[in-house]
């Protein structure tokens, strides 16, 4: 079988020997369409002598150069042609090297080896990583096709990603060689067309300072810069062609063209792999349907409450997962039981939260009935309406009249069991901290540990689904129902405090005195996540002590698909030359003490400096006798039940570590891999089965992505709930820019501003990535980005492609953003007004 193949006797049947794009390349000659001629080195060349080199066997040379003259030993493009390369999912757009103006023999063969190493840089695997394709069996074709001198090049796709009609096609071009377009080096003349008719619907002349030949890069005469470089008898004409390549394939197509001699040639077609305008509009409308059927005809206010700060945007597994901690069938349920509620029996698995766009928003009519089968508390839809920030700190209102009156008759029973609750809370924080810490924390740790360090290969498959149920349910449900309390009881005292010293002090001082009492809280040694980072950063706790006592953490740590440390130990190196405020994921709360206690600062304060605050406000609020002794007690336990409820994350992310060990043996094994966190429980025993997930994964990737592409408000109404997908208002005070719309969606972040890629993408919280342009080797940037400003690039540049399959809204088309954004700014990007906000203008 011979190692070269070109383009005209390429079949369906060489797809794994052309790779995608000499496939594409191969089967778009066949049919007539306007290729260039050409041909491809096979992948099972690559796989014998990518090691070695195409020099390596004389009869490739001999074979690879006959073919070069075949072609007429002028100028060629080189370029990869990789087996997962131009699929349905992935574009792999410039991840590969791509040599222009290769002429000769030996440059030929030269860039055949770099097409082959290309195929292991940082920023393929880093692609690769993102887009969760699999290294096993990867191979590299290299397409070899003669270059045609364009006079006008670019990119088009047949159907506008950003028209909801789908009835349009977006063009841009610019002078010479369409890397100019792809690199995002010029911001090109862009143009929407009529899909039926070819006839130009909008057009904007970009401006086009350089263009790249065969001999390399050049200005363009300023008279040249800003005309349109395409007329509309060349744009119909063009369109004619996007038309029969569409046709041809039954679907829309990516196409890179060029223009040469009076007519269009096509360089590279490729399905369109992010969606459009139309499927974001689909998908709106799908959960705005969904949160329909989930409201109470009495009104729903849903907010981002709580569980955002730990699990602000979950993969389908971590939800269903966690769904088990929320439940009132689960952790959270068992736990209110404890404490004397009675969560509605009605509500069996579902729990106050809801998902919004793959946000989890907790929703206010339903959290009530996590604790009454017929609350008599509400959180009033009119007044929360009339003031939406009240619902950012929720509080409920007592309405023993909500359901009528039925609900005055069983008034008594309703006061009865408030008293009930609140002496049950009250009596279990004088005893559950030494019950925690020395009879549930010890067996449930050193089980966990052991469940670690097992020899994970002697379970079979079905083992290891029995390991994920179990250790979901023992940590989520079991052992949650305990660890849940701590941040109960640490409420409780915080609200106590507040209300002894208000008689003296005021509610705005005793809030702020109570903040200060909780300076001296600090979780019980090995539990102490800020004191280990701090220890280690400076050098007095040693690598393998550390993640020995914290490999089970890591940041966003709710999050199933995250490593954890100890699966990523440089990424433990890397804390030592980070801020505290990166190194650490800010501690998550299940209410309000939370965040009174995040946004007052938790200190680590000895006990005589936490006795003498006590004394200090003691005396201020005036407090003598058996007051002072209660306010005492509650001030102690403040304390306390902080640093248990710190500790008790810490331990049941011990539990959540196993879980993750057995998702991610059962993805290996059976060769779904990271696909897993794209399943949900419920089809673990599918995947045992070992049934073909790689469709349903598939969909939902694009699906969330999709839906993380949506605006969603921070309090979301049920009669306003096409508010979803509505652009927020920006700040007052904000300063906004506006460009080119390129990826729809909005993300919000502080800033990093490069000039040029890192080599290593920074650490910490994501950013907003603000660049002057993109090629591949800004990828691993990208991995960890929240959205993307350009200053110079189109809608069909890489950046704005890759951009979109990484479902990062992003603008571009803002000179100057270098230098007006600072890094460290907070910044907000919405990829479809084409938008860019400084939301806080100081750094």
């Amino acid at each position: 079988m011979s190692d070269i193949l070109f383009f005209d006797a390429m079949t369906d049947a060489d797809t794994a020997r052309v790779g995608g794009k000499g496939l594409s390349l191969g089967r778009m000659a066949a049919a007539g369409l306007p290729v260039p001629p050409g041909f491809v080195v096979t992948t099972a060349t690559y796989r014998s002598l990518h090691a070695t080199g195409v020099r390596a066997s004389t009869t490739l040379v001999q074979d690879v150069l006959a073919a070069y003259h075949r072609l007429g030993a002028g100028l060629v493009a080189v370029r990869s042609s990789a087996t997962a390369e131009d699929g349905a999912e992935t574009s792999f757009a410039g991840q590969q090297a791509t040599l222009l103006g290769v002429t000769g023999d030996e440059a030929v063969l030269d860039a055949i080896d770099a097409c082959w190493k290309s195929l292991h840089t940082d920023r393929a695997i880093a692609y690769r990583r993102q887009q969760s394709v699999a290294d096993d069996g990867l191979a590299m074709a290299v397409v070899v096709q003669t270059l045609v001198p364009a006079e006008v090049a670019g990119v088009l796709f047949t159907r506008d990603p950003q028209d909801a009609t789908g009835k349009l096609m977006a063009a841009e071009a610019s002078w010479g060689l369409g890397e100019a377009v792809v690199s995002g080096r010029v911001t090109p003349d862009r143009f929407r067309l009529a899909f039926d008719t070819g006839a130009v619907v909008e057009k904007h002349a970009g401006h086009k300072s350089i263009e790249i030949t065969a001999s390399g890069e050049q200005h363009v005469a300023p008279e040249r810069q800003d005309i349109l470089c395409l007329n509309d008898d060349q744009l119909a004409q063009l369109a004619d062609l996007g038309r029969r390549v569409e046709e041809y394939y039954g679907a829309p197509r990516d196409i890179e063209w060029a223009y040469v001699d009076g007519k269009f040639l096509l360089l590279q077609a490729r399905p369109i792999t992010t969606g459009s305008a139309t499927d974001r509009e689909n998908v709106r409308a799908d959960v705005v349907s969904h949160l329909t059927t989930r409201a109470d005809p009495r009104g729903t206010v849903w907010v981002r409450y709580n569980l955002s700060e730990v699990l602000p945007e979950p993969t389908p597994m971590t939800w269903g997962v966690a769904a088990r901690l929320l439940a009132a069938d689960g952790g959270f349920g068992a736990m209110n039981r404890d404490l004397g509620a009675a969560p509605d029996p009605a509500l069996g698995s579902e729990s106050a939260f809801d998902l919004v766009a793959s946000r989890p928003m907790c929703n206010l009519s339903r959290l009530p009935r996590m604790q009454f089968a017929r609350p008599p508390i509400e959180y009033p839809f009119a007044a929360l309406k009339a003031d939406p920030r009240a619902a950012l700190d929720p509080k409920p209102v007592l309405n023993p009249l909500r359901d009528g009156f039925g609900s005055l008759l069983r008034l008594p029973a309703t006061i009865w069991r408030l008293t009930k609750m609140a002496a049950t809370s009250r009596s279990g924080a004088a005893t559950f901290a030494a019950r925690f810490t020395n009879d549930v924390v010890p067996p449930f740790t050193a089980d966990a540990k052991a469940a670690l360090a097992q020899d994970w290969s002697k379970l079979d498959l079905s083992g290891l689904g029995a390991a994920f149920q179990t250790w979901t349910e023992r940590t989520l449900v079991t052992f949650a129902r305990d660890s849940l309390k701590p941040t109960v009881f640490a409420d409780l005292a915080w609200s106590s405090l507040v209300e002894m010293l208000k008689p003296k002090l005021g509610p705005e001082r005793a809030a702020t005195a109570v903040g200060e009492l909780s300076l001296g809280a600090k979780p019980p040694s090995g539990a102490d996540l800020a004191t280990g980072v701090t220890q280690f950063a400076a050098g007095r706790l040693d690598h393998g002590t550390f993640l020995a006592t914290y490999g089970h953490r890591c940041q966003n740590e709710m999050e199933l698909s995250q490593p954890r440390w100890s699966e990523d130990p440089a990424a433990v190196d890397r804390l030592a030359g980070s801020s505290l405020s990166h190194g650490i994921e800010a501690s998550a709360s299940l209410g309000r003490v939370a965040a009174q206690i995040d946004s007052l600062g938790q200190g680590h304060g000895e006990p005589d400096a936490a006795n003498a605050t006590w004394e200090r406000i003691a005396t201020e609020a005036k407090l003598a006798g058996p007051a002072r002794d209660a306010a005492k007690v509650w001030a102690d336990r403040l304390r306390v039940y902080l640093g248990l409820r710190e500790a008790a994350k810490h331990y049941l992310l011990l539990g959540y570590a196993v879980i993750r060990r057995a998702l991610l043996e059962l993805g290996s094994r059976t060769g779904v891999r990271d696909g897993i966190f794209y399943l949900v429980p419920g089809e673990i025993p599918d995947v045992i089965a070992g049934k073909d997930l790689s469709a349903t994964i598939a969909a939902r990737k694009k699906r969330r992505q999709l839906e993380l592409s949506l605006e969603v408000p921070p309090v979301l109404f049920s009669d306003d709930l096409n508010a979803i997908g509505r652009p927020l208002p920006a700040p007052e005070g904000a300063t906004q820019f506006a460009g080119t719309a390129l990826s729809a969606g909005t993300a919000e972040a502080a800033a990093l501003v490069l000039t040029a890629p890192a080599t290593v993408p920074p650490t910490g919280d994501p950013y907003i990535l603000v660049c002057p342009s993109t090629d591949p080797a800004w990828v691993p940037l990208f991995a960890k980005a929240k959205g993307l400003v350009m200053e110079t690039g189109g809608v069909l540049s890489h950046g704005a492609i890759v951009a979109r399959e990484f479902g990062l809204p992003a603008v571009a088309g803002l000179p100057g953003a270098t230098r007006q954004i600072r890094t460290g700014q907070r910044v907000r990007v919405d990829g479809g007004r084409g938008t860019v906000t400084i939301i806080a203008p100081d750094a």
